[in-house]
């Protein structure tokens, strides 16, 4: 972190670091104005030079100011001047979702991984409604407030409806996190509303049982898990769950989002009346793999293009070298 306690940014006072990200830095920071507290996403200024990560620094920006809903994190910015590219963000007292969990030291009780489970559909089903995709969903990008209530944040990677692709088709799976991604985003799709619903059933999955549906020995595998293996019944894993929770949470998770639930509003109307629902009206068989090694050929040309980058730098920099020597 390159902000250090008691650092000034403009009006605002830096009073601990609060974590970093892939290309911003995030701080707990004081409006020296009127003394509320504020948290601060910095963006990196060593990837300045970086278009495609800085245009989506500005997308974050451009997304966050549109959003107030009681289920995500508000955007505090008055477009006021300032010296540095930086979001102001609400500060909420508690802690994320993830550290959260950890600490209770028992499986979270059944209904209280339900009411979560509405309170992150009430804010997807408002961010859709608002033609925004977040596509990164996790317990480490919500946060739990005091008073119980939940907060999605980090919209570093969240599409916004009509927006052109910043990167490169075959890097999409960087954008996301192994566990939660959708397959369709691991094969390099951009992804869409059933893939914010396809990480909330992961997202439920992972609440109830403790650790989520795939798991590997690296990053590789577990994306291969999503694309070509069927999740255990959460039941085989703790067994006080309801056959119609189950139910809903494995339909939020089909492989093929043609197979999902359509829509947030489908969701929550079966949560809603999980004491109606039949469970063996629902087809969880066994799906066809998707795309067979995509997620390995996928990262084959993303090592291939990363490659080629460093080759080229490294040759611009004999160039630089050489022309040098020879003016000397």
């Amino acid at each position: 972190m390159r902000l250090s306690p008691g650092t000034r940014v403009d009006r605002f006072e830096i009073l601990e670091p609060l974590g970093e990200g892939a290309y911003a830095e995030t701080y707990k920071a004081r409006d020296t104005r009127d003394g509320r507290v504020v948290v601060m996403k910095s963006f990196n200024p060593n990837l300045f030079a970086d278009l495609h990560t800085f245009q989506r620094f500005r997308r974050e920006a451009q997304i966050v100011t549109k959003l107030d809903h009681p289920n995500v994190v508000h955007s505090l910015d008055d477009e006021s001047h300032r010296t540095e590219p930086y979001l102001i963000l609400e500060y909420i007292e508690g802690d994320n979702l993830r550290h959260y969990a950890s600490h209770l030291g028992h499986p979270v009780p059944i209904d209280t991984a339900i009411d979560w489970g509405r309170q992150i559909l009430a804010a997807l089903g408002y961010l859709h409604g608002h033609g925004i995709v977040h596509r990164d969903l996790k317990p480490e990008n919500v946060i739990i407030g005091t008073d119980g209530q939940l907060h999605i944040m980090d919209f570093g990677t969240a599409l916004l409806d009509g927006a052109k692709r910043l990167t490169w088709r075959h890097l999409s799976e960087s954008l996301g996190t192994p566990d939660y991604m959708s397959p369709e985003q691991i094969k390099g799709n951009r992804g869409d509303a059933r893939s914010d619903i396809y990480a909330w059933g992961v997202f439920m999955y992972e609440v109830l049982t403790g650790e989520p549906p795939f798991r590997g020995d690296n990053w590789m595998a577990t994306m291969a898990g999503h694309l070509q293996s069927d999740p255990k019944p959460l039941r085989s894993h703790r067994n006080d769950v309801p056959p119609a929770l189950e139910a809903v949470v494995l339909h939020a998770m089909r492989r093929y989002p043609e197979h999902r639930y359509q829509s947030v509003a489908e969701v929550v109307h079966d949560l809603d009346h999980l004491d109606a629902l039949d469970p063996a009206s629902f087809d969880l068989s066994p799906e066809p793999p998707m795309g067979g090694m995509a997620a390995a050929e996928s990262a084959k040309r993303l090592w291939a293009y990363v490659a080629l980058i460093a080759v080229s730098f490294i040759g611009v920099c004999a160039v630089v070298i050489t022309i040098s020597v020879v003016v000397k």
